[in-house]
């Protein structure tokens, strides 16, 4: 298998990384700035995951328009939707730290936070941050994620992953962002 060949001209600005490689997409389909997207979680307080989760969602971002664009099949599909999946899992589980731990007296006040994904999306859902539909729809991204391990039998890694569930669960992402964002008003 080859091994990834990056290029690094400058190693002090990394804006520069690659720019001898060709463009993977046209300037529309690139991905919004990290700005973009830690403006659309500003609720979140913790700096340090707001930024992640931005980055998270970029990536996201990138991905989606790699699928579309491109030939995607068997394989390589579920996998990519597997990464996809795990992705939007780890922006959830982000903003739920980041909530439930730090700067919000109201919702931490008297409890003992579980540091669990479970743990948390049942605490969201008691602290009024999430709707019931919500907790039981990240209850079952949190068990697709827990089932992504190579050992796990009862999947096959090339028909387990599907293009609508990741569609589902970005459907998901947007309901969570909002329901968050409204309840931290």
């Amino acid at each position: 298998m080859e091994r990834l060949k990056k290029e690094a001209p400058n190693p002090k600005d990394r804006r520069l990384d690659n720019i001898e490689k060709k463009e993977l997409f046209a300037k529309d389909r690139h991905p919004k700035s990290a700005n973009y997207y830690k403006e659309e979680w500003h609720f979140i307080k913790k700096k340090g995951a707001r930024e992640n989760i931005a980055y998270q969602l970029q990536y996201l971002e990138f991905m989606v328009n790699l699928y579309n664009d491109y030939q995607f099949y068997l394989t390589i599909e579920s996998l990519l939707c597997k990464s996809l999946m795990v992705s939007i899992a780890s922006v959830i589980e982000a903003a739920l730290t980041a909530v439930l731990e730090e700067g919000y007296k109201p919702i931490t006040a008297g409890t003992n936070l579980d540091r669990n994904f479970k743990s948390m999306v049942e605490l969201a859902y008691a602290k009024g941050l999430i709707g019931r539909n919500t907790k039981y729809k990240l209850q079952g991204l949190r068990r697709t994620r827990n089932s992504i391990h190579l050992s796990s039998i009862e999947y096959q890694e090339h028909t387990a992953y599907e293009p609508e569930d990741v569609n589902k669960h970005l459907d998901l992402l947007d309901i969570f962002r909002e329901e968050l964002r409204e309840s931290l008003g």
